[in-house]
């Protein structure tokens, strides 16, 4: 039976991989600074520790065929931070990996392609770099990630609600902006097959169901069409969406609260180009997104109804 290492296997996204991984017939062992946690998700090998924990990395990546890494910070406080978790905390999973000699699998993003927009983007750029040299010669990629949206995410949920009340947000940028959305279990899906498919050394886009993504009027509509609901296009200047934005992390600052949104955030959220279409893994691992957006969108509007959320 084939043995597969993941780091973040409590997030949204690795809790969907550990769900993909477990259907596949594959044994896991993930890596989690609560454990418990992770014997809510499925009947895995739990090892206790962090990234920074250079022990229990070894003791995660020992006899494992392949090390999916998926832990990293979103919404970190400070720049340091970022680096410190994204960047040298996927050197560490890195180098554990080949000592091991089990293929890396690490999860990037499409916000890599632009690391001048915000210092998270930065640190997904910097983290291939340190993957890279932490492989030394072992086989690993990385899988740029678009925007992941689906039953368990509550960062979508805004919008959700917004468009609900009768509004659909669009950035007021020149040229309509467009992005590449993906379902959580096909993201899962993709991460679960880049441990076997994809050429060693590469850094590959992960694609959706549609080649040059969607525009926000599109998402829009398909939505309102879920809720059965006619949003009005509600389109905000960056200024604006800018001026909210720090008021929110002023606040969040003050009153000692996690980070809900992060440094650069509008920069993303403006940036006119977020579609994956560049060294695509559709194409090299012959493999396919299942869930079209429309599916996607009922499927997360049913949980979120279903919580008591929407």
């Amino acid at each position: 039976m084939r043995l597969y290492a993941v780091t973040g296997g409590t997030g949204f996204i690795g809790a969907a991989l550990i769900d993909q991984l477990l259907q596949e017939g594959v044994a896991v062992r993930a890596l989690a600074r609560d454990p418990r946690r992770l014997k809510r998700i499925g009947d895995i090998d739990a090892v206790e520790g962090d990234l920074e924990n250079e022990n229990a990395l070894a003791a995660l990546a020992k006899g494992a065929d392949a090390f999916l890494h998926l832990a990293g910070e979103t919404h970190a406080r400070t720049e340091q931070d970022y680096a410190r978790i994204n960047v040298e905390g996927a050197a560490a999973a890195a180098k554990a990996a080949a000592k091991a000699g089990a293929r890396f699998v690490h999860a990037s993003s499409l916000s890599a392609r632009q690391p001048e927009t915000s210092p998270y983007a930065r640190s997904k750029f910097d983290s291939e770099r340190a993957v890279k040299s932490a492989s030394a010669g072992n086989a690993y990629l990385a899988l740029r990630l678009p925007a992941i949206y689906g039953p368990g995410d509550l960062v979508t949920l805004p919008y959700f609600k917004l468009l609900k009340s009768g509004f659909a947000f669009e950035p007021a940028t020149a040229a309509p902006a467009r992005a590449s959305l993906l379902y959580v279990e096909d993201a899962a899906a993709a991460i679960a097959a880049a441990a076997r498919r994809g050429e060693p050394g590469r850094i590959y886009d992960v694609g959706d169901d549609s080649p040059e993504g969607r525009a926000w009027s599109e998402i829009g509509r398909i939505l309102g069409d879920i809720l059965g609901a006619s949003p009005m296009p509600l389109k905000i200047p960056k200024p604006a969406v800018a001026l909210l934005h720090e008021g929110v992390r002023a606040a969040e600052s003050i009153f000692g609260m996690s980070p809900s949104v992060r440094q650069g955030q509008v920069n993303e959220l403006f940036h006119p180009d977020w579609v994956a279409r560049d060294n695509l893994f559709n194409a090299a691992a012959d493999w396919a997104p299942a869930t079209p957006l429309h599916e996607g969108f009922a499927k997360t509007v049913r949980w979120y109804q279903q919580q008591g959320l929407l």
